[in-house]
């Protein structure tokens, strides 16, 4: 049988979707983010437009701020762009809390005709209009000064707090708030299980199972006694507690290995261990102001609120004093340089210990470091997983990344054998006679309401019907005309969801080879979930792309099966369709299907 031609796509109207979170507290605070998005979706379905999302929902993501918005930054370098028609968000705050900010986001809008939409119930609003846009600036006005009040008070609560000598923001590890707000000993830690998992609670409680307690006030003691008695660094003060069984707590509960980062944190917190809340410098974080922590002089202890030994924690700050000397740059933190594949990429060593003790703390990411101007990708500093080398020279990794990059990318004219492809892995032969069922319908279906049309034209000039009744058919026929244009086929889906796919990963490849540090690393992230690396081969071993762009890396990934892996995986003629048959691609039913890309991989390397 011939293979079927795919028509060109219906272009459908694309809308930008942006969900922000101003603070996220763990992984399942994610009531907000999910509520906008069902709000957006109902205008997309409604309207007709093809959404395209994105969501700053990680962490703090300010509306006072831009930078600190990844997801939001990539937004606007798509304002104007071929197709976008409309913005859409729950309300204008998810935009900005910044009058100014958004001034400039409808200036933007009405000089590329495009629409700005808010989903929430009953903030409707036409900004296109003069009153629109006064109404739109002046509800951007309040949400601004809304903003600067409720960081005003933030400021004073939080100065008020350590006059009276209460610790603000998250506890230091080892501690608790008793029921008036004041730091004292943690009473928790984990119990070792006899299956050798690791789970959190208390000394006289243990859980069925329980072998061996670790307290975590005990654990951040010991820290303590090794960097200030041993005379050794955060990360050999990591590799003995972890070898000794003692476990770190994250900010979700969770017991998992202790990292050299934790060490640094809970050193530097010695003050705080001894009653001492030291006042913030102006426009400077805790870390950035570590410096002033360095020796004891001047500082008062309070006893009465202290919870470890004074002794003990002036021997920490005299330590920190002498390090300070012997190496000036002890302590302070060096200028901030990007990574582009900072904490994306996870050490495939850690996984498989993950997977084996069926333990997800386990995992960890590499981070970049910069060690008198030699750039690498490092392993989490104090955790043991197996592997021998501990880092990898960035420009290795990074030139290994955008080898993967380019053979992800295709060429535009592969894209119709892509859709086919698609449609068969999909819903087979029968897809292509539903599109041709579902495209003569719509045909017929927009033909019946024109000749409506017609006749209510005809029935109004000849005075049978009112002007009413002439205006509600040729409005309820048009609303039906317009339903119908705006459905598509699943081939034309299928091709519009693929040129996105493949207008992204193309822009990701652009930027990689000459965008700089701050970009990659927002594309990246924008389209990979995950990157597994392998520090020992230097190799990458498995990568997860969003949820979104799966079905492209099932499609491209066959277009590499069966091909000879001697060709050159840069060749941009080497990748070809398998198993021809009759004209119609056959689609590989491989579970592995990204084993062929990492073997061209290989083969390029």
């Amino acid at each position: 049988m011939p293979s079927r031609s795919v028509q060109p796509p219906i272009e459908q109207p694309i809308a930008l979707c942006y969900v922000r979170q101003s603070l996220t507290r763990h992984a399942n605070d994610m009531d907000s983010p999910d509520r906008q998005r069902a709000n957006i979706q109902a205008i997309c379905d409604r309207k007709g437009y093809m959404p395209e999302w994105y969501q700053d929902t990680e962490g703090h993501k300010s509306g006072r701020f831009e930078s600190n918005r990844p997801a939001w930054l990539l937004l606007k370098e798509r304002i104007g762009a071929p197709g976008v028609v409309a913005i859409i968000a729950n309300d204008l705050s998810r935009f900005h809390r910044k009058l100014s900010r958004l001034s400039d986001l409808l200036d933007a809008c009405e000089e590329h005709h495009m629409e700005l939409i808010l989903a929430a119930p009953g903030r409707d609003l036409d900004t296109s209009t003069p009153m629109g846009h006064t109404i739109a600036q002046f509800m951007a006005l309040q949400d601004e000064g809304y903003s600067i009040d409720i960081s005003v008070r933030a400021v004073d609560t939080a100065s008020y707090r350590r006059k009276i000598g209460k610790l603000n923001g998250q506890m230091p590890f080892g501690t608790m708030r008793d029921a008036d707000g004041y730091m004292i000993r943690d009473n928790e830690g984990a119990w070792l299980l006899a299956d050798g998992r690791w789970l959190t609670g208390t000394r006289d409680e243990p859980p069925e199972g329980g072998v061996l307690w670790r307290s975590y006030f005990r654990c951040a003691r010991r820290m303590l006694i090794l960097y200030a008695y041993r005379d050794i660094g955060y990360e050999k003060v990591a590799y003995r507690l972890n070898r000794t069984g003692w476990l770190f707590r994250d900010r979700e509960g969770t017991p998992r290995l202790i990292t050299g980062d934790d060490v640094r944190r809970v050193v530097a917190n010695w003050p705080e261990f001894g009653g001492i809340i030291l006042p913030k410098t102006p426009g400077k974080s805790k870390s950035k102001n570590r410096s002033s922590r360095l020796g004891t002089e001047g500082l008062i202890f309070n006893p009465t609120r202290a919870v470890m030994s004074i002794r003990l924690l002036v021997r920490v700050g005299n330590a920190l004093k002498r390090r300070a000397i012997d190496r000036p740059d002890h302590g302070i933190i060096k200028e901030a340089r990007t990574y582009p594949l900072n904490h994306i990429t996870q050490c495939v060593h850690c996984e498989q210990l993950a997977a084996t003790q069926d333990n997800p703390a386990l995992r960890s990411t590499l981070s970049g470091s910069n060690q008198n101007g030699r750039l690498r990708y490092r392993h989490k500093g104090g955790v043991v997983c197996g592997c021998t080398n501990r880092s990898v020279p960035a420009a290795v990794y990074e030139a290994d990344f955008g080898r993967l990059l380019r053979l992800l990318t295709i060429a535009p004219d592969k894209l119709s054998l892509m859709t086919e492809l698609a449609i068969q892995m999909e819903k087979g032969q029968a897809a292509f006679e539903h599109d041709a069922d579902l495209e003569q319908e719509k045909q017929e279906g927009v033909a019946l309401c024109q000749r409506r049309i017609d006749a209510a034209v005809h029935l109004y000039g000849d005075g049978r019907i009112s002007r009413e009744e002439y205006l509600r058919r040729v409005e309820h026929n048009e609303r039906e005309i317009a339903h119908w244009e705006s459905r598509t086929t699943d081939t034309q889906k299928a091709a519009m969801e693929l040129a996105l796919c493949v207008n992204a990963i193309n822009q990701i490849t652009r930027v990689w080879e000459l965008g700089d540090d701050e970009n990659k690393q927002s594309l990246v992230k924008a389209f990979f979930t995950s990157v597994s690396y392998d520090l020992d081969t230097r190799r990458i071993t498995d990568f997860k792309l969003k949820p979104w762009a799966d079905r492209f890396l099932v499609l491209r990934a066959n277009l590499y099966e069966g091909e000879n892996p001697t060709t050159s995986a840069e060749n941009e003629n080497a990748p070809a369709l398998i198993g021809m048959e009759q004209g119609v691609p056959q689609v590989s039913q491989n579970s592995n299907h990204k084993l062929s890309l990492l073997k061209w991989l290989r083969t390029a390397a």
